[in-house]
């Protein structure tokens, strides 16, 4: 190999935005967090996860996907998923801004946005991913305590390790930290997971302004 020279050096490493290694599995993700205007305050929309679906049939969820190769930014991403999960046209989407992106526990990287759908809108849900929306007042969800429950992650060593740094607890799983998993009953419904994280941010953010 010959000496490169710094400004070769440069050209490997430029200052720019970086992006993901993807070989470590970890893709980006974007959700949009619905409020539309009731008749006593804003709610918030919930989507219901088609039984037909592989991950998470029934589970509640807010609207969202992966990050596409057309999308220019995550914000773009989760205008995107809406206006497909819900038949709502972009434009009509007022989006407000970005809550704060967190790694989720299966491999994602989750960006969470704030949006209002207008009211009375003709919503279309796509029944391939979604069975059904309902909608909970934001001070109801104010006044909910959620309930917490905790995940722990860890690795185990699978093949290819040099056999110097094998050692007889290879076969065992080791804990790195624990993760916070909130619960949301309201009426028969219970929400959970991201969606419950996301929601659980936001309503931390309405608690500080009052």
């Amino acid at each position: 190999m010959t000496f490169q020279s710094i400004d070769t050096l440069r050209r490997i490493v430029p200052f720019q935005s970086s992006s993901i290694d993807r070989t470590l599995h970890i893709w980006e993700s974007a959700v949009l967090l619905p409020l539309i205007e009731g008749a006593k305050g804003w709610e918030i929309l919930f989507e219901v996860r088609s039984s037909a679906l592989t991950w998470q049939p029934g589970d509640i969820c807010f609207p969202g996907g992966h990050r596409e190769d057309m999308d220019r930014s995550l914000s773009d991403t989760a205008l995107r998923e809406t206006s497909e999960e819900l038949g709502i046209p972009q434009n009509e989407i007022t989006l407000l801004g970005p809550l704060d992106y967190f790694y989720g526990v299966m491999g994602p990287l989750i960006y969470p946005y704030v949006g209002i759908l207008p009211k009375d809108y003709p919503l279309t849900i796509e029944q391939d991913e979604v069975a059904a929306l309902f909608t909970i007042p934001v001070e109801t969800l104010l006044s909910l305590t959620p309930e917490k429950g905790k995940v722990a992650i860890g690795s185990k060593r699978l093949e290819g390790f040099p056999p110097e740094l094998e050692t007889k607890k290879m076969e065992d799983w080791v804990m790195q930290h624990t993760y916070d998993v909130y619960f949301y009953r309201y009426k028969e419904r219970l929400i959970w997971g991201i969606t419950a994280r996301v929601l659980t941010q936001f309503l931390e953010r309405l608690r500080k302004t009052r």
